[in-house]
């Protein structure tokens, strides 16, 4: 007789615990998902003021560009099979992800470094023919030979005559409807056995139920916010940027840290049909690129980046040049954490600096937008490790009964079909590969990515100035 599967309790209902979810109920495992957002509602999994959730989101960057970091490279073309299957599972018009390419300016004239890397490591796994660059003359024949030639864009350099920004278009890269792949997730696990408790009481995390003490403590499960006890052999937590209020220890080695997200409302179709037109995943790449700072220096390569328009008109451009934390105190913690804004709190107010940043990028890089109104904003929290890699691992001091699923990062999203499977394999203690084993626990790193600050640091929401109704008439300078 085979052993019976654990009982799986995941905090957390988003890409990273929907996916682990998916995975384990294929296997049989019998999961419960909670969630203190009512995605069994009306609302479902769509983005409201003053939600927390990154997950919730219409579209997130598909990119397999990492540098060399070939692990990354390799996890996201899986993970591209699988948004094609569920493409074809789903129907025209119902994608889920959209090939509408990515175009990376360079911050210069040359190919920066990790450019180079993404380059070499393309050639070396034969997907070289994804990948044109602007200023090879064979690669834009081919992009006009292939369909991609209006893609391929040269923008010049301020304050030069003759030059301009390097760039390459990467047709293997997108974005993906981050809201709808998560509904279509959890569709997904229910025919599976998987069971769902969500909203502000039944599916909020209140407490961990423990059993023993010392060495041989353990968690046997979890208690809601209701005060119902839910019975458990283990507990995932994939919180997102709350996994740190969760597990304090996470605070180590997590942060919970804001993106700035601003909208641009295209006029009416019939009045600007050329705006839809070129603005459309047809005819428009995901841009990622940078913007100069007062002084002319450069500030954050390809760390704002902006989207072609959704089905009713509007274009998101983000911010991710500074990553803004928000720190309390909280019971239990013997320091400050960076956590996400409390339900309730306003998300939609940027600050100016974030602000500023974006109108630049539109006006470089996308100038005819660059009158139209800003529809609406929002501070995105995502969940930044030391290095950027994720953090799937058992805690040490539970008895291998707590496994944390987060650090998206803000690279997350990409990977919903396929994360899943490899936190599987953690869970069940296989040994470790390349990919996983950058997932581990590491306490051990220095602190980097900006953790290093702390409380103390320039970062923090409440030092920033904040933008004001004036400064958001109109998305350009």
């Amino acid at each position: 007789m085979a052993p019976t599967k654990p009982k799986v309790l995941i905090v957390g209902a988003g890409i990273f615990g929907l996916s682990t979810g998916y995975y384990l109920a294929e296997d049989g495992y019998d999961v419960t998902l909670f969630d203190q957002h009512p995605y069994d509602s009306e609302q479902g999994y769509t983005y409201v003021p003053t939600s927390t959730a990154a997950s919730v989101d219409p579209n997130k960057v598909f990119r397999a560009s990492y540098g060399d970091e070939l692990h990354y490279q390799r996890l996201a073309y899986e993970a591209r099979d699988v948004w094609k299957r569920w493409n074809a599972e789903r129907g025209p018009g119902r994608e889920l992800f959209v090939e509408s390419g990515m175009l990376r300016i360079q911050s210069s004239s040359t190919l920066d470094d990790v450019e180079r890397k993404t380059q070499a490591n393309m050639a070396k796994e034969g997907l070289k023919d994804s990948q044109y660059v602007l200023s090879s003359e064979a690669d834009v024949r081919r992009a006009t030979d292939n369909g991609w030639g209006s893609k391929l864009r040269q923008f010049a350099i301020p304050g030069t005559e003759k030059e301009h920004y390097e760039a390459v278009l990467d047709t293997s890269a997108g974005y993906v409807h981050s809201s709808e792949a998560c509904a279509y997730l959890a569709e997904k696990l229910r025919p599976l056995g998987a069971k769902f408790l969500f909203g502000p009481e039944k599916g909020t995390f209140s407490s961990f139920k423990f059993k023993g003490s010392g060495d041989s403590r353990k968690i046997v499960g979890i208690i809601t916010k209701d005060e119902k006890e839910h019975p458990g052999d283990l507990v995932v937590v994939a919180g997102g940027s709350a996994t740190p209020m969760i597990v304090p220890e996470a605070s180590e080695v997590v942060e919970a840290t804001a993106g700035s997200v601003l909208t641009i409302a295209l006029p009416p179709r019939e009045q600007a049909p050329e705006l839809w037109d070129k603005y459309s995943a047809a005819q428009h790449p995901v841009i990622v690129g940078h913007i100069r700072d007062p002084g002319g220096g450069e500030v954050g390569p390809r760390n704002i980046y902006a989207f072609p328009r959704t089905d009713d008109g509007f274009v998101k451009v983000g911010y991710r040049v500074t990553k803004y934390t928000n720190y309390a105190t909280l019971p239990g913690c013997s320091r400050p954490i960076s956590i996400p804004l409390r339900p309730g709190v306003d998300d939609t107010s940027l600050p100016l600096n974030s602000v500023q940043a974006i109108k630049e990028f539109v006006s470089n890089f996308m100038p005819e937008l660059a009158l139209l109104p800003i529809a609406y904003t929002r501070l995105c929290f995502y969940t930044d490790t030391v290095d950027n890699s994720f953090l799937v691992d058992y805690v040490p001091g539970y008895g291998d009964s707590l496994v944390l699923c987060t650090g998206g990062s803000g690279h997350g999203a990409k990977f919903t079909p396929i994360l899943g499977k490899y936190v599987k394999d953690v869970i069940e203690k296989k040994p470790k590969i390349e990919l996983t084993y950058t997932w581990r626990w590491r306490a051990e790193l220095p602190l980097g990515n900006g953790l290093e600050e702390g409380p103390s640091g320039p970062r923090r929401l409440d030092k920033q100035v904040k933008s004001t109704l004036a400064d958001l008439t109109r998305a350009g300078l």
